[in-house]
């Protein structure tokens, strides 16, 4: 698995609830909020180096949102997804070196899960709906032609020529699964090289800390896949947070909501014991992915995955409202039943 790319080049979840440590000594703190990948972002600033200030930190940091947005959406034509979209099945296609990468890595992490985290899931969100502002209803049984089709293992690459290819035209790559956690691997980069010391960044819900609260630890409130639910707290260094539940985008047809998160194998949104599931790593794309894939596998494929691959730590509230939270995070979690 080609881990050390994700690190070196550098949604869909509900949003977690931020909480700082209490101290009588509050810095000052910068905050703006702005908008992308179809989400709002706002940016805590609380320390600097004093090379830049603040707010020109964030104008740029902004801006590196946006070219990543215009690269990676499916919805603007000439992205190199939408261009792949189009051509890779005809021919191989040369791509961006960031974007041809980011792709090698989502394929590692599709493998990995066994299709529970699947890039190749585009056309079907589109058949549901989920891309449309007034969606109607879909035609089911030609959605469910499309389950079980395994489709990011017939995407070829070709390392020194950095081309992608379709094996066939019967997909789409959609990278809004990580999207968010990929754009916070950038901005973890780019504001530590601008002298961001401590700084938190929630980017719809996927949350970045860096550097420490003052000299605490970074505390975080974990969702329990209810609105403005929460399962309980956890208290840790910098990190990446992303969460994955099914309250917080849907479609609805003759009165039955369908979540956006897509079982590859179905076709139709996941069904399992997992109401929601945070994912807490040292890289966003990571955390991004592996959410929806937990989300997806259920919690004891979850610990599976965890006990053979241990590269990230998540917190599980399944549908009777059990927490689970993997052995590496335990001793810092601090459950709301428990107080």
């Amino acid at each position: 698995m080609n881990i050390k790319k994700i690190i070196s080049s550098a949604l869909v979840a509900f949003i977690t609830i931020l909480t700082l440590s209490s101290c009588d000594s509050t810095p000052a703190e910068y905050t703006t909020t702005s908008f992308a990948f179809d989400t709002y972002v706002t940016f805590r600033i609380f320390k600097t180096n004093g090379i830049s200030t603040p707010e020109e930190i964030c104008d740029n940091a902004i801006s590196l949102l946006n070219d990543l947005e215009e690269k990676i959406s499916t919805t603007k034509n000439n992205s190199e997804v939408s261009k792949l979209n189009v051509l890779a099945a005809t021919a191989p296609v040369k791509t961006d070196e960031q974007i041809y990468w980011l792709i090698k890595n989502c394929v590692d992490l599709s493998i990995l899960t066994n299709g529970a985290f699947d890039i190749t899931l585009g056309k079907i969100s589109e058949l549901w709906g989920f891309y449309s502002e007034n969606p109607e209803k879909p035609d089911l049984n030609q959605i469910a032609s499309l389950a079980g089709k395994e489709n990011y293992k017939t995407i070829e690459f070709d390392d020194e020529k950095l081309t992608i290819s379709f094996k066939n035209d019967s997909f789409k790559l959609d990278l809004g699964a990580v999207g968010k956690g990929y754009a916070l691997d950038m901005l973890k980069e780019f504001l530590k090289d601008n002298g961001v010391t401590s700084g938190l960044v929630d980017f719809g819900g996927s949350i970045l800390t860096i550097g420490k609260y003052i000299d605490n630890n970074w505390t975080v409130s974990i969702s329990d896949g209810t609105k403005n639910g929460v399962a309980g707290k956890i208290t840790l260094p910098a990190a990446f947070y992303a969460t994955s539940n099914a309250s917080n985008r849907f479609v609805e047809y003759d009165g039955t909501k369908f979540h956006h998160i897509i079982d590859g194998k179905t076709a139709f949104p996941s069904e399992n014991d997992v109401k929601s599931c945070t994912v807490i790593s040292d890289s966003g794309l990571i955390s991004d992915a592996l959410s929806t894939a937990v989300f997806v596998m259920g919690k004891d494929n979850a610990v599976t995955l965890y006990n053979e691959y241990p590269i990230a730590e998540f917190i599980i509230t399944d549908t009777d409202g059990n927490v689970y939270v993997t052995d590496g995070i335990k001793i810092y979690f601090e459950s709301e039943k428990n107080g």
